[in-house]
């Protein structure tokens, strides 16, 4: 019981640097190429270079064989005779052999390129959006794989919010796609500036986006939730709905996001801009007033760890 209690605050530490390391990664591919890892994309042209150096050469050493048979083809011309044919035969025979390396050469050159292509792409793009260079779902299972694993061991808590632009489907009708698709950038750069670096941001798919909030209950989700629905209303225009919902012991994957869909669904439904929460019991209308005196309880709970929350700097009041 000792070893547990003192154990505690030290995962709990690493969970949420895990955490940071993966919410991070999508704020450094923005900064980075969208290709992939720099010194990873360097390897690839020096090999490619390579490749293609060995090909040139094979080309050159062949070009060069041809023009000296056609030379001798030139130079026996009608006083050639049988043997001198039957050498020159010899001679082709020979110089098909090459041809026939040099086409296998070239295939396997081919077969490097598509191979060395494709590390440009592994591993960290199979878990990033190309569009918006957020997280993608993959991402997000992954980590929430990993928040599952220490809250049932260590009692540790997490959040997810789900969140979804209202009415875009008639944004891009009415001013194209290629606008649409510069307004997710701009949506998904605001989301990404709201959270905190422990955070994970995704791209959940089309205009829906989530968030997973490592050590952080439904009222510090909430929080989140109010602050960036008025964010990205004064910033963008963009009324937008968004559902939360915080890990319970019955949780799985599936369910919580089951959980945190069925909030933003009810949020979407009742005229969209606003914020449901999903209890594990039911599913309410969040508002401004409740998000305050959520705050202020969870503060004055924990005002003798001097854990009190600073809203306007992160949005988890509750953290062990």
């Amino acid at each position: 019981m000792f070893w547990f209690n003192l154990a505690t605050p030290v995962v709990m530490v690493v969970a949420v640097w895990i955490a940071y390391q993966v919410g991070k990664r999508s704020r450094d591919l923005q900064q980075s190429q969208p290709t992939g890892d720099l010194s990873n994309a360097k390897q690839v042209v020096e090999d490619l270079e390579h490749i293609s150096q060995q090909v040139r050469r094979s080309l050159v050493d062949h070009h060069a064989s041809i023009v000296q048979f056609k030379e001798r083809i030139s130079a026996l011309g009608d006083q050639a005779g049988s043997e001198a044919w039957q050498n020159l035969a010899r001679e082709a025979d020979q110089i098909m052999q090459p041809t026939m390396e040099l086409a296998s050469q070239i295939a396997h050159a081919y077969d490097d390129v598509r191979r060395q292509t494709n590390q440009l792409s592994a591993p960290d793009q199979l878990r990033t959006d190309r569009l918006t260079g957020l997280s993608n779902r993959r991402a997000m299972e992954d980590i929430m794989r990993l928040l599952f694993e220490m809250k049932g061991r260590y009692r540790t808590r997490f959040s997810l919010a789900m969140i979804d632009i209202d009415g875009f489907k008639q944004v891009n009708a009415e001013v194209g796609y290629a606008r649409g698709n510069q307004l997710l950038k701009a949506f998904a750069a605001l989301l990404d500036h709201t959270v905190r670096d422990t955070d994970v941001v995704v791209r959940f798919g089309g205009e829906e986006f989530a968030v997973v909030m490592p050590e952080t209950d439904l009222s510090g989700a909430g929080i989140f939730a109010r602050r960036f629905v008025d964010a990205v209303q004064r910033d963008l225009s963009l009324p937008t709905s968004l559902g939360v919902a915080e890990a319970t012991d019955g949780d799985t994957i599936q369910s919580l996001v089951s959980r945190t869909d069925s909030a933003l669904y009810s949020a979407k439904s009742s005229g969209g801009g606003c914020v449901f929460q999903h209890t594990g019991r039911h599913i309410e209308l969040l508002t401004a007033g409740e998000v305050a005196v959520s705050a202020l309880n969870s503060a004055a709970s924990h005002s003798a760890a001097s854990h009190a929350p600073d809203t306007e700097s992160q949005h988890e009041p509750l953290r062990s």
